[in-house]
């Protein structure tokens, strides 16, 4: 097997689901290809932080809810009533039915947002740029700047130009400093990019957009939790970790975390907690 081939079975080897002909294939290949291998860790590593996390509890009027949602005329009346009489089996069917349609209108909406070949030069560009930054992280700026009319600004210039003061201008952590503003064009929105460093000179990318952008981290392995109650995206990039969650009418996402802790605490201060 080349890299490939195996990048595209990691998944199903991490989680035994591979014949044990084509497991042992792959564990071979994984033995003397340090890059392959290094993909697989990042997949036990999130696995993990997703054991640490527990699932919130499920509201008591998740079916009043869902019984609210499906209501939306004659139709609709109807279905839900011969639901009602079918008792526990017609729950069921409606907790599908709303999934489905809820998976639906998802796909419709990424395909709506994503089609107009925006889709490809963003995850290649992001890419290239997540690929430099642990270690070249200005040469790894002058991606985004190139592809995306960026500039370095002042904190107060973006403030004229977005219309609003970006949170990390407001809440870093102590011992971490703004050390760069810039403004992007994206496609979706004037980006606010801060670039920042603590006290052993590490770095860290803020970005604050309008939509969220999972495109950014094209297949990278991820894993959704909650940071101080907050529903957070962590992703593996490299040997750091990114992170994206909704703050007010915008997303934050923050790319160079070295752990699990310290994105915790990121989003803690971010959020104002």
């Amino acid at each position: 097997m080349n890299c490939s081939d195996v990048q595209t079975r990691l998944s199903a080897y991490h989680d035994s689901e591979l014949l044990e002909d084509e497991a042992a294939q792959v564990a071979a290949h994984l033995a003397h290809c340090s890059s392959c291998a290094a993909e697989l860790a990042s997949f036990e590593q999130l696995s993990g932080l997703s054991r640490k996390l527990t699932d919130p509890p499920i509201p008591a009027h998740m079916w009043e809810d869902l019984q609210a949602q499906l209501r939306g005329g004659k139709e609709d009346t109807q279905i839900l009533g011969w639901i009602n009489s079918k008792g526990d089996s017609g729950r069921l069917l409606a907790l599908a039915v709303t999934i489905l349609i809820a998976v639906g209108i998802g796909v419709i909406a990424y395909r709506s947002r994503f089609t107009v070949g925006g889709h490809d030069h963003l995850a290649g560009t992001f890419d290239s740029f997540l690929d430099e930054f642990e270690n070249q992280p200005d040469d790894a700026q002058q991606v985004l700047l190139v592809n995306y009319d960026g500039r370095p600004t002042t904190l107060q210039e973006a403030v004229n130009v977005l219309g609003y003061e970006p949170v990390a201008a407001k809440r870093l952590p102590p011992g971490c400093s703004i050390d760069k503003v810039y403004l992007l064009k994206m496609p979706c929105c004037t980006c606010a990019q801060i670039t920042c460093r603590n006290e052993s000179g590490h770095h860290l990318a803020i970005f604050e957009h309008d939509l969220d952008q999972p495109v950014w981290f094209g297949d990278r392995p991820s894993v959704s939790c909650l940071c101080h109650d907050v529903p957070t995206s962590v992703v593996q990039v490299g040997n750091k970790l990114a992170a994206t969650w909704k703050e007010g009418k915008r997303f934050i996402t923050i790319i160079g975390a070295n752990n699990l802790e310290e994105v915790t605490d990121l989003v803690a201060h971010l959020s104002g907690q």
